[in-house]
């Protein structure tokens, strides 16, 4: 199986400014607000304990519909047994397998997504539930088939909000990138993605060497628009970290 190459680049420096540079605020963007689940009881200090066991469980709420996504991300192919070793869409879930490339960090993701009613998740976190009871039965069944023994994902509290604009198809020298602005706690993030996806007849190289180039024209692109790239971790990881903190101190 080749699965698709989703290409991140985050940005320092001024982001309001960077925006502008990229023409964001010219087109309409999609608003939402973003939790993350993380154990009522976390223990000790440090990373969040889901992050560190490459866990992420994250809920949206502020467009058409409300979703959940449970993310094994960085994983391996020896985790995903059964029938998670492929993608798949079945009634109230969507399986997805794909590389993520950001900075020079390349990471295989899977990601189980359960649709649900527009601002259901927002009520949900609003009357303080446990996150675990929100999970779809395919979601737990996932957790449960492809997550290191000892790992519990449960009694988990929403970590949030984070504010969340979206902007799709950006156009960023020849190509077109969607551009996503997080806000939350100290931090004000952007980051800009593209997904390079399989052809017919294309053999791995031919899609990691096509992805080579994607991403290579997507910096040299935003370098001259006078645009910095960031190094080190992902948007998640930084503002997964940064709530957590938070959490510990309040």
């Amino acid at each position: 199986m080749i699965t698709p190459i989703e290409i991140k680049v985050n940005l320092d420096g001024d982001v309001a400014g960077a925006l502008r540079r990229l023409r964001c605020p010219d087109t309409a963007a999609v608003y939402r607000d973003i939790w993350f689940a993380e154990p009522l009881h976390p223990g000790t200090a440090g990373a969040p304990t889901l992050l560190s066991s490459r866990i992420v469980i994250r809920l949206r709420s502020g467009a058409e519909e409300d979703d959940l996504t449970v993310k094994l991300r960085p994983c391996v192919p020896s985790q995903l047994a059964g029938r998670w070793g492929s993608p798949f869409t079945e009634p109230g879930v969507r399986y997805r397998i794909e590389s993520d490339w950001s900075a020079d960090r390349r990471m295989l993701s899977a990601s189980a997504i359960s649709s649900r009613p527009a601002g259901s998740l927002r009520a949900a976190v609003a009357r303080g539930v446990d996150v675990t009871g929100a999970l779809h039965s395919a979601q737990r069944q996932f957790l449960v088939s492809c997550t290191p023994p000892g790992v519990a994902v449960d009694h988990l509290r929403a970590m949030g909000p984070v504010a969340s604009a979206r902007w799709t198809g950006v156009p960023v020298g020849t190509l077109r990138a969607d551009v996503e602005r997080w806000s939350t706690t100290g931090l004000d993030l952007v980051e800009l993605s593209l997904k390079v996806t399989p052809q017919q007849a294309d053999s791995p190289v031919d899609l990691h060497l096509r992805a080579l180039d994607a991403r290579r024209e997507l910096e040299a692109a935003l370098r001259t628009l006078g645009l910095t790239i960031a190094s080190g971790d992902t948007k998640t990881e930084q503002v997964l970290t940064a709530l957590a903190a938070a959490h510990r101190l309040g």
